[in-house]
């Protein structure tokens, strides 16, 4: 499957993805010491609460994804012609299509209130979640703008730059939520909206510095950001509508699926047990979600820049380089899940239930380490094709083939993964893990669709 040359490819592949993933991993580190801040101060409520309100956040940011591979894509096709100029044309009217779409966005969803959470398992929860969702809210807009900055600087093959930038703008977020949620070193206890208000905060203050960044003149002159008054285009807009929009559509209904998902395990009728363990579940699977999401992007860059030199076989030949690099990564640790599932979700609530004493994780502490246990050794078993859908299918974005990819993923997450969840979850009473074997069959059956999809190769083709 890789060619004689694939030292060179695997190479390159790492150059790149290495920073992309080690930023996602900083961003894993940070979900994971926020919950666990909030089981310490907060309590086994506080966890289901922001379990399903930062699943609601996931939702929307990373429905603005699209714009970061919109972005990307065009940039790293134009940047692979050498056509430079044109790559801060991209950046500026992804600029624009951040705020003009992510601002009304953020202010009608927080006129909705506390109802978002509807089918929470108790009011409690609900107005919990809602406290820590609108004061994340107003950071939303600025965090897309960093996603359109983030595609840049993939494009260009500079992905070190901003995975700096993100990693001081994640330090300060730690920062806060430790600081904000119970109240320490004098600051006033926040509670949950303490971390909403850390990642609305941090969210500023990361665009501030990537603004400062790209200000500069060598990004000015080389790349020609921040060119408004003659940047905003029509057809730039409309190519990176084009490409962005079945991504949106993707990443939309892909993450309410998941939200729709802990929606329903939150109805499981056993105090929050499930919820709290498929959190965890969650929070940790994304130890190898978010790098391999590092790997598609790496892959996607790949891609359309060999794509963009016309180099139509090395393009293919560098999308299974990526793959065969994130196969390895997640397999590995997906014998660590299953092996070790248990002792993994132990750390986050037995240092809460000892020091807090909430009732929900006294009582039941150990049923949901268990559970929890139970549901990473289910995703251990399907990380194999987790790499095939996460790394695979972002190349076939990266070669503009974005339609297909939203139509397989939509159609197999809302025909089959949300239907049969129900079913198994609900009516037939297999609770969380029913759930979860659901969410594992339709990754599989994606994986091995993108696979085929790219070998076959007819996405060389595209043009845009």
């Amino acid at each position: 499957m890789l060619p004689s040359n694939s030292g060179d490819l695997i190479s390159k592949a790492l150059k790149l993805a290495l920073p992309i993933s080690g930023g996602y991993l900083l961003v894993v580190g940070t979900l994971l010491f926020e919950v666990g801040v909030i089981g310490h101060d907060v309590g086994g409520t506080g966890v289901a609460a922001i379990g399903l309100a930062a699943t609601l956040s996931l939702v929307i940011v990373l429905a603005f994804h699209a714009v970061e591979l919109a972005n990307q894509t065009i940039v790293a096709r134009r940047y692979g012609e050498g056509n430079l100029k044109e790559t801060g044309r991209c950046l500026d009217n992804a600029l624009l299509l951040s705020f003009g779409i992510s601002v009304p966005l953020t202010g009608l969803l927080f006129l909705l209130g506390p109802r978002i959470f509807f089918l929470a398992a108790s009011r409690e929860i609900e107005l919990l979640a809602f406290d820590y969702f609108r004061w994340r809210l107003p950071g939303i807009p600025f965090f897309v703008a960093l996603l359109a900055m983030i595609g840049f600087f993939n494009g260009i093959s500079r992905p070190k730059v901003y995975v700096f930038i993100f990693a001081a703008i994640l330090i300060i977020d730690v920062a806060l939520i430790y600081l904000l949620v119970g109240g320490r070193m004098g600051f006033p206890a926040m509670g949950i909206k303490g971390a909403g208000l850390a990642a609305s905060l941090s969210a500023f203050i990361g665009f501030v510095i990537f603004l400062g960044v790209l200000m500069k003149r060598r990004y000015r002159e080389t790349y020609g950001c921040f060119q408004f008054s003659t940047s905003i285009d029509k057809r730039v807009l409309a190519k990176l509508m084009g490409l962005g929009t079945p991504i949106f559509v993707q990443q939309f209904f892909t993450n309410f699926s998941i939200y729709l998902f802990q929606l329903l395990i939150s109805a499981i009728p056993d105090g929050g047990i499930s919820l709290a363990a498929s959190t965890i579940a969650r929070n940790v699977s994304f130890l190898t979600y978010l790098p391999s999401l590092g790997m598609g992007i790496a892959a996607a860059t790949m891609v359309s820049q060999h794509l963009g030199a016309a180099d139509h076989q090395p393009a293919k030949q560098s999308g299974f380089a990526c793959w065969a690099l994130g196969a390895i990564f997640m397999v590995s640790a997906g014998l660590v899940f299953i092996l070790f599932g248990e002792p993994l979700s132990r750390i986050f609530l037995e240092a809460s239930a000892s020091t807090n004493g909430d009732a929900m994780l006294a009582s039941d502490q150990a049923k949901t380490i268990k559970l929890a246990g139970q549901l990473l050794l289910i995703v251990g078993v399907y990380q194999i094709f987790e790499s095939m859908n996460t790394i695979l299918g972002k190349a076939l974005q990266g070669a503009g083939i974005t339609r297909f990819v939203m139509i397989s993923t939509v159609a197999m997450q809302w025909l089959f993964f949300l239907p049969v969840a129900y079913v198994l979850a609900i009516q037939m009473g297999y609770g969380a893990i029913g759930a979860w074997i659901a969410f594992g069959t339709q990754i599989s059956v994606l994986g091995v669709v993108f696979f085929i999809k790219f070998r076959a190769g007819a996405w060389k083709q595209v043009t845009f």
